[in-house]
């Protein structure tokens, strides 16, 4: 993969030429249409239409697939008027293709709405997730009602600015979400290239009821390693021109755990 395209791939055609040959190793993924924080109703509108021809990609071609979707580029950041029909349509192309939908989580602002949007999505009966962020005080209430609504987590660290910046305590708090998660005994996932979290999944996990997920551009020989030993393993593949602020929180992540003396797997 040129550097280029470490994080992110420039279109659909190629991030569904990926995920087919990462579906060849056993691998799902997860495709995410690039965009965020949309300002208007045409720029919400085009994300829109993105992520609905992702799933109908995914749906041609046969792949084992989700489709990774952000509130705020449908509108919703910004208070536009028509976010929830266009998150509707959505969910009804997901429903009608058999494509599940995972809902990305973002700023503190966005949590409320997106679990709303996610029960609203399980209860019509489309396949739904949505990311969990443990440096989030309220993240531990709010896994019971998840689960309670028949919604798979993705269990993650969190990307923007949470509650606590302090690693351990952020370590500590994703653990203490997967323990829970795993009492419960329904399906969820895990969003993690550290070290340390993926030594106690594997030690400790039920692989029938946890996925992996891993980012595009990370974690390669792990991914398939652990896909061969039988757990289930998950790639992100985003794709699309607006890169830059994805790709800026990705080259942050790498900064802020080399600053600890620490690297993610490879």
């Amino acid at each position: 993969m040129t550097p280029p395209e470490r994080w992110a791939l420039p279109d659909l055609e190629a991030a569904a030429a990926r995920c087919r040959e990462r579906n060849a190793a056993g691998i799902r993924c997860i495709l995410s249409p690039l965009g965020e924080y949309a300002a208007d109703e045409a720029a919400a509108d085009r994300a829109g239409e993105a992520y609905r021809a992702a799933m109908g990609a995914i749906a041609a071609e046969g792949l084992d697939a989700s489709v990774a979707v952000k509130l705020s580029a449908l509108g919703a950041a910004a208070g536009l008027a028509h976010w929830g029909d266009r998150l509707g349509l959505i969910v009804d192309e997901g429903r009608r293709r058999h494509v599940g939908i995972e809902i990305d989580m973002e700023g503190a602002a966005m949590v409320g709405p997106a679990i709303a949007a996610a029960e609203e999505a399980a209860a019509s009966g489309a396949p739904s997730g949505l990311a969990v962020q443990a440096y989030l005080n309220r993240s531990a209430a709010d896994l019971p009602r998840i689960l309670r609504a028949g919604i798979t987590p993705r269990l993650v660290k969190g990307a923007y600015i949470g509650d606590t910046g302090d690693f351990s305590d952020i370590q500590r708090r994703f653990l203490d979400l997967a323990a829970a998660a795993l009492e419960s005994g329904r399906p969820f996932s895990v969003g993690t290239h550290d070290p340390d979290l993926i030594g106690w999944i594997v030690g400790t996990a039920d692989r029938r009821l946890i996925e992996c997920g891993f980012l595009m551009g990370l974690a390669d020989d792990t991914k398939v390693r652990m896909a061969r030993e039988g757990w289930r393993v998950a790639e992100y593949i985003p794709f699309g021109e607006e890169r830059a602020a994805y790709e800026g929180r990705r080259w942050r992540y790498l900064r802020s755990i080399e600053a600890l003396g620490r690297s993610p797997v490879l």
